[in-house]
């Protein structure tokens, strides 16, 4: 019986347990990269703020504000509101820099307290009062904007909007 193969297979098997137990018993330092990420060595952990996508996420909570408000649907209007709250509230505490441009900065400026503003009059005044301060909203997003160096992303108070799969009318 020729047992060279099972020899061969044997050593095999113990360079690879031999290999797996050296690289899990290998310790990473965190590393600060260029970028300001940390590096584990192993495995890149991004702690990078992706304001663009945070960004369009408050864009379609706008609009579903906005929806909600047209309907006269005071509660969905108030979630809604809160939810960019805490998308604002996100960027502002992120300290993003683009450029040399306090974003947060801008954010806590111009954004914070005019959804603070809204939920104040949805509060006192209704819903209806509310949404008719929609251009509010849109020209703060405009003129934060413009604030930041993005004066090209202009906002406007939706004219037509579509969620299919939701209804923004009030409880009845």
């Amino acid at each position: 019986m020729n047992r060279f193969p099972l020899l061969i297979s044997m050593a095999a098997l113990i360079g690879v347990v031999v290999l797996f137990y050296r690289l899990s018993s290998i310790k990473t330092e965190p590393v600060v990269a260029d970028t300001g990420a940390v590096h584990t060595g192993v495995e890149a952990e991004e702690e990078h703020l992706e304001v663009a996508v945070i960004m369009g996420r408050m864009q379609r909570f706008h609009q579903k504000w906005w929806l909600a408000g047209k309907e006269g649907n005071a509660e969905l209007a108030k979630f809604y509101l809160h939810e960019l709250d805490e998308a604002m509230e996100e960027v502002a505490e992120a300290g993003v820099m683009d450029d040399g441009v306090d974003v947060s900065a801008a954010m806590r400026t111009y954004g914070l307290p005019t959804i603070s503003q809204l939920e104040s009059i949805l509060e006192k005044e209704g819903v209806a009062a509310m949404h008719g301060q929609a251009e509010v909203m849109a020209g703060m997003c405009t003129s934060c904007h413009k604030a930041t160096d993005h004066a090209y992303i202009r906002i406007k108070q939706p004219d037509a909007v579509s969620f299919p799969d939701q209804d923004f009318s009030a409880n009845k």
